[in-house]
């Protein structure tokens, strides 16, 4: 079983911006404390945003969880890819896609298709409500500045 996720959000901010948000990583422990502990960095492919490997530390139900993931960001696209490579939800893959609806407002959509082994039937509620909850403190966070 996969859980899929599909959301829309607005947000008061342009493009550019909300995918500069998105691909620092290591502000991730700090935008979402609840549920993400640590970030590392393991590698940026030309000291650049485009293309980041992070291994993340976060919790989940009171359960240390930890992966490794890759975010590749389709420039043209205004596209970011994220996906476990390792780890807890090894196999998940989340895209966000960004879209101007007019000058200073963009259209989220967050689209995932996430892997938690025999967990999964009885965690999907939680973990739409998690996702959920952290795309509100991500639009929180992005029109406070």
């Amino acid at each position: 079983m996969t859980i899929r996720i599909d959301l829309n959000k607005e947000v008061k901010a342009s493009v550019p911006h909300v995918l500069d948000y998105f691909t620092n990583v290591e502000a991730l422990p700090r935008f979402h404390p609840e549920y993400i502990k640590n970030v590392t960095i393991v590698s940026r492919e030309d000291g650049e945003n485009n293309n980041i490997e992070f291994e993340q530390e976060g919790s989940f139900h009171g359960k240390k969880i930890t992966s490794i993931n890759k975010l590749t960001r389709l420039g043209n696209e205004n596209t970011i890819r994220i996906e476990i490579i390792d780890g807890n939800g090894k196999g998940s893959v989340t895209t966000i896609r960004c879209q101007e609806v007019s000058p200073g407002n963009t259209q989220i959509r967050l689209e995932g298709e996430l892997h938690y082994g025999i967990l999964e039937k009885f965690l999907s509620r939680s973990i739409h409500g998690i996702t959920e909850k952290t795309l509100e403190e991500d639009i929180h966070n992005l029109e406070q500045k």
